[in-house]
């Protein structure tokens, strides 16, 4: 037996709902000898006479009432496959599920603005965080890929990385009365009262230990932008990525980056290595990480 094409059934069904093979026809745009030869040889095929031809109207047996029913269901589904894999992303339209982070500052922005003109039909669900809580929505499949910063544990993750970004030291210029007008040491912010975002805890409490000394910890906090808010009222010194310093207006503040090889952080777009990921969010990863080896 030969497989049944759906266009078998469009003709079959069409003929069982205007009643007759002429009336079939002028819906179909064919004249009806074609149409009836079509219908001939999937009874033959199937076995089975699918219609009683009367002179006035054309009526189903039993087994033509059975396919119509069954075909009925097959050639919706058939439409909503084509309807589904019409908006299925691909590499060039879609919508992407992206995390993003509020430190992303304006490497993100500048990075989206040449993705977007690239990528015109791509369209966003953002969900903003902290990488931890990130790295978590991506396990989850709430999101599909993230811009992310370091550290963070890597493993079971598809990671391309941006280039690497010093720690700005940010605050009112009487915090830096005597100090380097260009780059500073650790040493320099001794005894100063630091805010700094509560995931970089170890790479400062690290750098701090290597330079001999201890920090002193005004404010430990979740989001890099308070971090320049509290530093914009004087209440200390912002440890903050290159990229979130240059973020808003801060023209009466004093902007140094800090020497230290252990003080850098590297923004990164990453999605989960096992499960489904949309071809989508693989190349807007891959995209970034393109762009990022030429800046």
């Amino acid at each position: 037996m030969n497989p049944i094409n759906s266009k078998q059934l469009y003709y079959f069904t069409t003929i069982a709902e205007t009643g007759g093979f002429t009336a079939a026809a002028k819906k179909l745009g064919l004249s009806q000898p074609p149409l009836s030869k079509q219908i001939l040889l999937l009874e033959e095929e199937l076995g089975v006479k699918l219609f009683e031809r009367g002179s006035r109207k054309t009526e189903l047996t039993e087994a033509g009432a059975f396919l119509y029913s069954r075909a009925k269901d097959i050639l919706s589904m058939m439409d909503s496959i084509v309807e589904e894999l019409d908006h299925f992303p691909t590499a060039s339209k879609g919508i992407l599920k992206l995390g993003t982070i509020s430190s992303s500052g304006n490497l993100l922005h500048d990075f989206l603005k040449i993705y977007c003109c690239t990528h015109p039909k791509v369209r966003f669900e953002v969900t903003e965080g902290n990488t931890y809580e990130l790295l978590e929505k991506m396990k989850n499949g709430i999101v599909e890929c993230a811009i992310i910063r370091t550290p963070f544990n890597a493993e079971g993750f598809e990671c391309v990385y941006g280039k690497e970004e010093p720690l700005i030291a940010v605050g009112n210029p009487s915090y830096f009365s005597g100090v380097p007008k260009n780059k500073i040491r650790l040493t320099d912010l001794s005894g100063k009262p630091l805010i700094y975002y509560r995931r970089f805890d170890s790479i400062i409490s690290l750098a701090f230990q290597n330079s001999g000394i201890m920090p002193n910890v005004f404010c430990r906090n979740d989001d890099a932008r308070t971090c320049l808010q509290w530093a914009g009222i004087g209440l200390g010194i912002a440890l903050v990525p290159e990229s979130i310093s240059k973020i808003g207006e801060h023209t009466d503040l004093v902007f140094r980056e800090i020497d230290s090889v252990d003080t850098v952080t590297r923004m990164a777009a990453v999605y989960k290595k096992n499960g489904y990921v949309s071809n989508i969010a693989k190349e807007f990863v891959s995209y970034f990480g393109e762009l990022m080896s030429l800046s």
